[in-house]
């Protein structure tokens, strides 16, 4: 084995004397972004002015011209609509797998240590020797093919950033932080020369998968989507979903079989999260729904097992609330396909909470770190978020009880998932990259509707408790903020709103002489209603709303602004 070679860090900034990679087009599943964010902008400056609060209100005046200044601002380019791959460098000569390491005794030196983020990666890929390959790949890079490059820097970047959350060794952490960059620049380059046409060999898949992963963890959606298709193909190309190919090798199934459902999930994610058809259609699908996570036990076969359940009722969702099909249909047959959809999912509740136990007590019995319990948190989260994109389609059973439309499982759904996160976010500090990465997870892959389902509520009841949360909401972004822009762009947009609820709220009760009363709906019902029709989008989209129902601007996809925006992270 080679001694510890040359560490230094090409210049991935600079794009000189290479292809950066392509731009990513701007329709990144976010057709009509900017007519919600306008639309929602004049909705609360002409609510505001209806009830004479912008006119006696400076800071109420203040938060609207800043909203109204993001919703501009969401007109720029970001990381989603820029270079694929920005720390991309050039090829060196002899290939991608000539680039420069982290030094081999540093990943010695931290594979020795506690990895929960990194086994659990390599569990999904199926990968039970990982030694071998990154020896292969300070050993002999000659004869290491691209795919085993990428697997090898992916896991050496999670393993250095998980490293680094834990290590209170400043100069340590100033080490690993070189090492991390230096994968990623190794990553990027060889994710942007994967050639059009892999041979569809398993570390072929396994590299798309963990390339999926980083994009996620970096907040690139579209990305994670690209990556993801082209995995999809591979495996269905080679029969991993069909139970004839599994006959032939049982245990070569079983890892096919493991790759092929993860792609799966990640698939039904994406879906809602882009607002596309998923690329596995589940009638080709005939093996047994089974991800191996052995080297987890007994307890992540079980939940692995019930996050295939989750991807499926979310591929449902998509196609029977979100899809353009289904907006097309008429609000009562939206209403009873939720309803449908709401059976399923309250089927599953009983059995998530029995996986949370199980996963709870194995977290615990192994001592895992921090990232653990966030991974098995937002794992909760997102199952409550799944929840209330369902039961919000559903009109509260006894309207003239409280003055809003939404059930109380909706609310209930909503204040779950914010409560989760908020405990979430009081757990000991994983490092930044890690507590970005679960924000990128959680909130960032499928759309978050509870903080829009909340902030609704507020205006139409006043509610102090839902405010508090929002509020805490904000406050949990904010060690993060500067971590990725899409993280930087949430935070402004949730703060910016719950600066403007905190002031309606306010000055509603100050009118009112502190009586317990609600807002005028009025406006909040025609916006309800504007945004339960399609959108077309060969509209000029302006800036001079009208509020009355004659109004040009139509929308796409119910609550596609406050309830659950799946875009609004492109924002």
């Amino acid at each position: 084995m080679p001694p510890d070679g040359n560490s230094s860090v090409p210049s991935a900034l600079s794009n000189t004397g290479f292809d950066s990679g392509d731009e990513e087009p701007a329709f990144a599943g976010d057709l009509g972004l900017t007519a919600q964010t306008t639309f929602a902008n004049n909705f609360l400056k002409k609510t505001v002015e209806k009830t004479s609060l912008r006119k006696n209100n400076p800071r109420m005046e203040a938060a609207l011209l800043k909203l109204r200044g993001l919703v501009e601002s969401h007109q720029q380019k970001s990381i989603s609509h820029g270079p694929r791959f920005p720390l991309q460098t050039a090829v060196p000569p002899g290939g991608i797998c000539k680039l420069p390491m982290p030094p081999i005794s540093a990943v010695t030196t931290v594979l020795k240590t506690q990895m929960t983020l990194f086994n659990l990666y390599r569990s999904l890929i199926c990968l039970s020797d990982f030694s071998k390959l990154y020896r292969q790949v300070y050993s002999v890079p000659e004869e290491c093919s691209s795919s085993v490059f990428t697997i090898v820097n992916v896991l050496l970047h999670t393993l250095f950033t998980e490293q680094q959350g834990q290590s209170t060794d400043q100069m340590l952490r100033e080490e690993y932080s070189h090492y991390i960059q230096q994968c990623r620049v190794n990553l990027e380059t060889s994710l942007a020369n994967v050639p059009s046409f892999l041979p569809g060999k398993v570390e072929d898949v396994q590299a798309l998968m963990l390339g999926v992963f980083y994009a996620i963890e970096t907040s690139r959606p579209l990305l994670s989507w690209q990556l993801n298709c082209n995995a999809a193909q591979l495996c269905q190309t080679a029969g991993y979903h069909r139970i004839e190919t599994a006959r032939e090798d049982p245990a070569a199934a079983k890892l096919k079989g493991s790759l092929f459902w993860t792609i799966f999930n990640v698939d039904a994610s994406l879906s809602l999260r882009l607002r596309r058809a998923p690329a596995i259609h589940e009638c080709d699908i005939n093996i047994p729904c089974v991800i191996g996570l052995d080297a987890f036990g007994l307890e992540w076969s079980a939940i692995s097992a019930f996050w295939i359940k989750i991807a499926r009722l979310q591929r449902r969702i998509y196609q029977d609330l979100y899809s353009p099909a289904a907006q097309s249909t008429s609000q009562p047959q939206l209403i009873d396909r939720a309803r449908m959809l709401a059976e399923d999912a309250r089927s599953l509740q009983v059995e998530s909470e029995e996986c949370r136990t199980l996963l709870h007590s194995y977290l615990q019995a192994v001592n895992s770190s921090g990232i653990g319990d966030m991974i098995l948190r937002g794992h909760e989260a997102q199952f409550h978020v799944t929840f209330a994109l369902v039961f919000q389609y559903i009109p509260r059973a006894v309207p003239q009880v409280e003055r809003s439309r939404f059930s109380e499982e909706c609310l209930a759904a909503a204040r779950q998932a914010m409560m989760v996160h908020r405990d979430c976010a009081r757990l000991p500090d994983p490092g930044s990259y890690l507590r970005a990465v679960y924000i990128h997870w959680t909130f960032l892959l499928t759309p978050f509707s509870p903080f829009f389902v909340l902030f609704c509520y507020v205006l139409e009841t006043l509610s102090i408790p839902d405010l508090q949360l929002l509020q805490e909401f904000v406050t949990s972004l904010e060690a993060s903020r500067g971590f990725s822009e899409s993280i930087h762009k949430l935070y402004l947009l949730t703060k910016t709103i719950t600066e403007i609820a905190v002031l309606y709220v306010e000055a509603r009760s100050e009118q009112a002489g502190h009586r317990n009363v609600v807002p005028n709906e009025d406006e909040f019902e025609i916006y309800l209603d504007r945004l339960r029709q399609s959108e077309d989008p060969s509209r000029t989209i302006t800036t001079d709303v009208q509020w009355a129902p004659s109004s040009d601007i139509q929308f796409t996809d119910v609550f596609d602004w406050f309830f659950g925006n799946d875009e609004i992270l492109n924002f």
